[in-house]
């Protein structure tokens, strides 16, 4: 079964963006956009189709995000960063905890779910930069996303806006109208493309 996706833009800094359970990458468009305009390499992807069980949408997502990076490293990336919102930020976090990346981007992370858990000792091993975002009235994901920053090493930010909005809807809200711009950011500071 194929992995399907759309590549934005061009370079090799390159960007993953992986999807919150809905699974509709769709929701990433206008992230996805801005970031190619500003010279990064970006894929969009939908995690594969499991027969619509949401059983093993966890083991499926995380594979399926493997499955992404091998794609943007034949693609010649130098540099790779990662940004998952919900479900796609577990998995972009489990993920960084065995693998090196030049950044992470965290969205209203679960510390786990279904077969996927983060232990304490996974996240102790993330070195790269990363930016962890979330709401204040999100629970349990605001909880889960401020013990994963409190508890990886350094180099590390956080952005935590009013509300209860979860996951790619910060980008949309009147609260989360920076986190854009707070993003580039952070990208501009750690993965540069010039």
């Amino acid at each position: 079964m194929t992995l399907s996706g759309v590549v934005y833009g061009q370079g090799t800094r390159a960007i993953i963006l992986s999807n919150e359970g809905d699974n509709d990458s769709g929701r990433w468009l206008p992230v996805a956009q801005r970031l190619a305009l500003q010279g990064y390499l970006v894929l969009t992807f939908n995690y594969r189709d499991q027969g619509n069980s949401l059983d093993q949408l966890a083991v499926h997502s995380l594979a399926d995000l493997r499955t992404a990076i091998a794609f943007m490293r034949a693609r010649n990336a130098s540099r790779l960063v990662l940004i998952g919102a919900s479900l796609g930020a577990l998995d972009t976090v489990k993920v960084a905890s065995v693998e090196k990346f030049d950044a992470i981007v965290v969205i209203s992370a679960p510390i786990g779910f279904q077969e996927v858990q983060l232990q304490d000792s996974e996240l102790r091993k993330i070195s790269v930069p990363k930016l962890f975002v979330t709401s204040e009235d999100n629970q349990p994901f605001t909880h889960d996303t401020l013990h994963m920053f409190d508890t990886t090493p350094d180099p590390k930010e956080k952005l935590v806006y009013p509300g209860t909005m979860h996951g790619i809807s910060l980008f949309d809200s009147a609260s989360g109208a920076n986190l854009l711009p707070s993003l580039l950011q952070f990208l501009q500071r750690y993965v540069p493309v010039s």
